[in-house]
């Protein structure tokens, strides 16, 4: 830990598709050591990018990590922000010194009313009434279906696998999760996304590379020992099919984030459901989420 080094770092600003944002507000802050102040443990700095869409920011850090951000208040694009952490210090700076960072900014296009949930979060437990047992949950009813809720349709089934194996004469629990679906052309894609990339996923869903299931252990929710950040899935759900096979209608949606699941069956995710038969629309505008009154913990106020 070093006291107060100096931190420099250059942004890049940028949107999706490459376009340099010049003139645009952003900024930097840190953790210090205020002996002046104790109070006081923060600094940060702001500043504009010029022409090339460059901005370069100096501050003091205490723990060599620094969090960077857009500013909200710019009118048609969505803010965005990461962390960086520095390696060492060496004389009083950061290593490395001046590194540039790509950031990416989205601008807002055609935001619509979407079902839009966050389940199993604390104070909103979202428990699988059986295991071992497939079990349809209902995305427009936030709800497992009947006998275990009041869902009617099951757009996702959640089998929470249980098992027992002897190893060594050792015997280990092996718990899975299985996500499936009822209907032909039904299916869920899983998306990595950049952590600087903006807004985590495309405002349209794709047309096709849906699949019918989705097998997940314990591990598969961790990146190098942490939850994976860049973890998103599209789906497609209520597939009707015509004659010739080709989907006539269907639903589609987006999940954020991994899908969490516990020995205990519990689970966690957030969710956005495109009410509109065929819409691949993804762009969700919070002030119109078609659930209303939601609990504060189960409210989702971002892309």
């Amino acid at each position: 830990m070093a006291q107060n080094a100096q931190a420099k770092i250059t942004l890049h600003l940028t949107t999706d598709d490459g376009k340099v944002l010049a003139n645009f507000p952003c900024g930097a802050g840190s953790w210090i050591n205020n002996l002046s102040n104790p109070s006081d443990r923060t600094s940060s700095v702001d500043g504009k990018t010029d022409e090339n869409g460059n901005v370069t920011l100096t501050l003091p850090c205490l723990f060599g990590e620094v969090n960077i951000s857009t500013k909200c208040s710019v009118s048609g694009y969505y803010p965005n922000g990461l962390k960086y952490q520095f390696t060492n210090s060496v004389g009083g700076k950061w290593q490395p010194w001046n590194p540039t960072i790509n950031l990416v900014v989205t601008p807002i296009l055609n935001p619509i009313p979407m079902y839009a949930r966050s389940l199993g979060v604390a104070g909103s437990n979202l428990n699988l009434p059986a295991k071992n047992t497939p079990i349809g949950f209902d995305l427009e009813a936030a709800d497992f279906v009947a006998p275990y809720g009041k869902g009617v349709n099951s757009d996702f089934i959640f089998t929470l696998s249980d098992k027992e194996s002897t190893t060594s004469n050792q015997t280990a629990t092996n718990i899975s999760l299985t996500l499936s679906f009822p209907n032909k052309g039904d299916g869920i894609q899983s998306v990595l996304t950049p952590l600087n990339q903006g807004v985590s996923l495309p405002f349209n869903a794709p047309q096709s590379g849906y699949e019918a299931i989705l097998v997940m252990d314990k591990d598969s929710q961790y990146s190098h020992g942490t939850l994976r950040a860049d973890q998103n899935y599209f789906f497609r759900v209520r597939t009707v099919l015509d004659e010739n096979g080709k989907i006539k209608s269907a639903l589609y949606g987006k999940i954020t984030g991994p899908i969490q699941f516990w020995d205990n069956a519990g689970l966690e995710f957030t969710y956005y459901l495109n009410p509109t038969p065929n819409d691949r629309n993804m762009e969700f505008d919070p002030s119109k989420n078609l659930f209303q009154n939601l609990p504060s913990l189960q409210q989702v106020n971002a892309q």
